[in-house]
């Protein structure tokens, strides 16, 4: 669809559209008392050739076998390249998606409201990044949507997470749909998923690393693959990368807003890596500031950046983390994104699930302490 066609009418009626499929197969879930027999049936089903589960529920059923299927306009070779930039670049990814693609959606104020009632993402902090890391290692992993992989297994429980978040919220009686929209919308979706497809290589750019137009039109095919998978209406997942960027700017202008829901889930983040990840004290609101912008880091009250980190850091200060395969010579603020995003996944992937892969469950409530 062209850029100039996301009127304010489409994108406010696109708030009012969940995701008929999804939440079919939930709310007949729920209906049936069955919950959590499919969230323990669902623990193994993790690879792309895993044969669905035999007796789900009927329209579980139906979702997983409808979902499986790519797009016809699924471009293997353009996946494959897309692939190849998680092997060189994994660590500026993580720290994008940490440092950037979080803190810009936590700026959309209504989007915000859901997480925070969800507390998927407020409580257990730790856990819920790494979940978030390793979808993204799923989908961006050599034949991630392919047999081999884990990306369409993932991202169809992913969608069933967001369908349960719709389910329960909902019914919580203080949700405000003419205000906020449907919980987890159309809009909130494509916002998020232009997060990743849009953001992180934007976010490349501003550390140092301009792709060429190849890679960064392979990487977003990619993410508009999954967006398919994920149940984003056609409509807001764009075939091409500037229509992309002009979306995303267009839902920020719509939904950026101060809330207290975004400043709590932004502050969540930088605990995270103060507490967690042992980089510079001021690596969090310098990196956020240096990504996202003042403006938007304002509207999430992120702290000033500190200008040790920002001026004084040197390739010397700090050591290589293997960064990328190409040799590079990074800048300052991208040697300690590099640092950082290694850091997210040595720590965040592996010693939060004692060396072995995080497997993506379907909560059975909002919070899920099994999970």
């Amino acid at each position: 669809m062209a850029a100039n066609g996301w009127t304010d009418d489409l994108l406010d009626r696109m708030r009012s559209t969940g995701d008929p499929l999804g939440d079919a197969a939930i709310a007949e879930t729920y209906a049936l008392g069955r919950q959590e027999e499919v969230r323990q049936t669902l623990l193994g089903f993790g690879r792309n050739s895993d044969t669905v589960p035999a007796g789900l529920p009927p329209k579980l059923q139906q979702y997983f076998e409808e979902t499986a299927v790519l797009p016809s306009w699924a471009d293997r070779e353009q996946m494959e390249r897309g692939h190849r930039l998680l092997g060189r670049y994994q660590p500026l990814i993580a720290a994008i998606l940490l440092c950037g693609s979080l803190p810009l959606c936590y700026t959309c104020g209504n989007g915000a409201e859901v997480l925070v009632r969800s507390q998927r993402l407020t409580s257990g902090v730790y856990r819920r990044l790494a979940e978030t890391s390793q979808f993204v290692v799923d989908v961006l992993d050599d034949d991630g949507l392919g047999p081999s992989g884990h990306g369409l297994r993932s991202a169809q429980k992913v969608r069933l997470l967001h369908a349960t978040m719709r389910y329960h919220v909902s019914q919580l009686g203080d949700w405000d749909a003419a205000a906020l929209g449907v919980p987890v919308n159309q809009e909130d979706l494509a916002g998020t998923l232009l997060s990743f497809s849009v953001l992180i290589p934007q976010g490349l750019g501003e550390l140092g690393v301009e792709l060429p137009p190849e890679d960064r039109d392979a990487y977003f095919h990619i993410w508009r693959v999954v967006g398919h998978v994920l149940g984003v209406h056609e409509q807001l997942n764009p075939a091409k990368f500037g229509d992309g960027e002009a979306l995303k700017d267009t839902v920020i202008r719509r939904q950026q807003r101060p809330s207290e829901a975004g400043t709590v889930l932004t502050k969540g983040v930088l605990d995270f890596i103060k507490e967690v990840l042992p980089v510079p004290p001021g690596a969090g609101p310098t990196l956020i500031r240096h990504l996202i912008g003042d403006r938007s880091a304002d509207v999430v009250k992120v702290p000033p950046a500190d200008s040790l980190t920002r001026l004084g850091l040197s390739a010397a200060a700090l050591p290589s983390f293997g960064y990328g395969k190409t040799g590079d010579t990074l800048p300052p603020l991208a040697e300690l994104a590099s640092r950082l995003g290694l850091l997210v996944f040595k720590e965040g992937l592996l010693l939060t699930n004692k060396g072995r892969r995080r497997e993506w469950q379907v909560p059975t409530g909002l919070t899920d302490s099994s999970a």
